[in-house]
Formats: C-alpha cells, sequence, structure tokens
C-alpha cells in the first residue's frame, strides 16, 4: 500500500474515538460545536508538540535503577505531557476569554484536547506498526481521555479554586504515570493497565454534566 495511504489511515484510525466522542457531545446537547472541536483537537496535537521538545532535554542514564525509571515516568513523561496540556489549554483559554462559560464545557473541551494528544502519539507509533495504533485505541486514548478531562476541568477552576486545580492535576500525574508503570513492567498484567485507565475515565465523566457556572 503506498506510504501515503497507509498515513491517511493511520491518522484516520487514531482519530475515531474523538469524532465518537463529538458526536456523542452533540447527541447530550452539548456547548461544544464543530470550530470547538477542531480548535480543541488542534489543541492536543500542539500539547503533544511542546511535550516531544521539552521531553530530550531530560538527561539519559546509562544506568537504570527503580527511582531512575520512576522518574522518567512520571515527571519526564507523565508530568511533562500532563503540564503541556494545561498550559496549552490555558492558553487558548485566555485567548478565548469568556467562552468557557461551565465546567462540563472545560471538561468536554479537554476531553477532546486529551483525545487529539492520544490521535497523533498514537500515529506516530503506528508508523512502525499499525496494529499498535489498533490497540493503543482501547488503551491510551481511555488514559489520555481522563488525563485531558481533568486537565480541562483544571484549567476551567484554577482562578476560584486554585487547590483543586492542583490537585486534579496531579491526579492527572499520579493516572498517567501509574498507568505508563505497569506498561513497561513485565511482572504486572498489561490489563491492569487498561483498567486504572477505563476507571480514571468513568470517574471522570461527572465533569462532563457539572454545570458550575464562571464567576
Amino acid at each position: 500500500m503506498n506510504g501515503i495511504w497507509v498515513l491517511l489511515l493511520l491518522l484516520l484510525t487514531a482519530t475515531l474515538p474523538a469524532i465518537i466522542v463529538f458526536f456523542c457531545l452533540k447527541s447530550s446537547k452539548s456547548s461544544v460545536t464543530l470550530p470547538w472541536f477542531l480548535i480543541s483537537f488542534l489543541a492536543g496535537i500542539i500539547s503533544f508538540i511542546v511535550a516531544a521538545i521539552i521531553q530530550p532535554f531530560f538527561p539519559l542514564y546509562k544506568t537504570e535503577t527503580f527511582w531512575l525509571v520512576f522518574f522518567d515516568i512520571f515527571v519526564k513523561i507523565a508530568m511533562v505531557e500532563e503540564a503541556s496540556r494545561v498550559i496549552v489549554l490555558f492558553f487558548f483559554k485566555k485567548v478565548s476569554k469568556n467562552r468557557w462559560n461551565n465546567i462540563a464545557f472545560g471538561a468536554a473541551i479537554g476531553l477532546i484536547t486529551g483525545l487529539g494528544f492520544a490521535a497523533i502519539e498514537n500515529a506516530y507509533y503506528g508508523l512502525a506498526n499499525i496494529n499498535i495504533t489498533l490497540l493503543r485505541l482501547f488503551t491510551a486514548a481511555p488514559l489520555h481521555a481522563a488525563c485531558g478531562i481533568r486537565a480541562g476541568t483544571a484549567v476551567f477552576t484554577v482562578s476560584r479554586h486554585p487547590v483543586k486545580a492542583f490537585f486534579l492535576f496531579i491526579s492527572s500525574v499520579f493516572i498517567h504515570g501509574a498507568y505508563n508503570l505497569m506498561i513497561v513492567n513485565p511482572a504486572i498484567p498489561s490489563f491492569l493497565a487498561i483498567l486504572i485507565a477505563l476507571v480514571a475515565l468513568f470517574a471522570s465523566f461527572s465533569y462532563l454534566s457539572d454545570t458550575d457556572d464562571e464567576a
């Protein structure tokens, strides 16, 4: 198959979760319009690029100890990726001024941003093996969706409830790091990582229906 068609197939497959979520949001009368969906998806792509630029600045270690692996997973990967997501969302919120009118909207924007991040990441890994993209649709996509919801909610609430926003950010880093730790540890069954992603996603759904308005 032509390389361009393979790339297009990868991108289409990787974006399926985001497309499905958009139609689900529309059916639930969410205020997320198509332009906002595209903007949010773009925010996910930008946050992926920001994280990819920052991560190479971390030092490489000749030996791997538990604490060095722990640092790489929770700081270099999880914290950097979640921080990049929050920073990009915060910038988009400032640019849009008062368009983020309630928590549900902020959480939905974060959800799509997370899926945008996952789509590009999945397509990137899928370049080596397209089966990886299919696998990550059921693993990494739920993880980034859950963390994205928390990031969007944190950005929305930070001006009024900074402690809550900080907790949401830290919880997303912990969830992301725990997932990655289980993925790389051969002694831990991989289904536990998937379970963490799914539980975190379902636990985050409540933010999508929170109509608390911005002061």
